[in-house]
């Protein structure tokens, strides 16, 4: 009988960086994609996780990382890369809603 433990991807992201923001290149490569896909899909307003922009680089919270993190895990990755559409005021992004084909 084996015993499996069951981490949320917040306590793993933490205990990895020890920060709440993490450059893009990182969640890119936490979620499996390359740095130049990531900004592709954010420049088409695609990318799964909301990114802030500060001092010219782009970085995702470690909070919203996780969470797409564990909805792939729950979702067997059917999640991945859903279309997003990015909401805008002042030139910075605040909220991406998930945009479903679903009728």
């Amino acid at each position: 009988m084996s015993h499996v433990t069951t981490e949320n991807s917040l306590e793993i992201l933490s205990l990895r960086y020890g920060r709440s923001l993490l450059p893009l290149s990182v969640a890119a490569r936490e979620i499996g994609i390359n740095l130049r896909t990531a900004h592709n899909q954010i420049g088409k307003g695609k990318f799964p996780v909301p990114t802030i922009l500060q001092a010219r680089r782009r970085y995702v919270h470690v909070e919203d990382l996780a969470g797409y993190i564990d909805r792939l895990r729950r979702t067997g990755g059917t999640e991945s890369h859903l279309p997003m559409k990015v909401t805008r005021t002042n030139g910075h992004t605040e909220k991406l809603e998930i945009q479903s084909n679903h009728a």
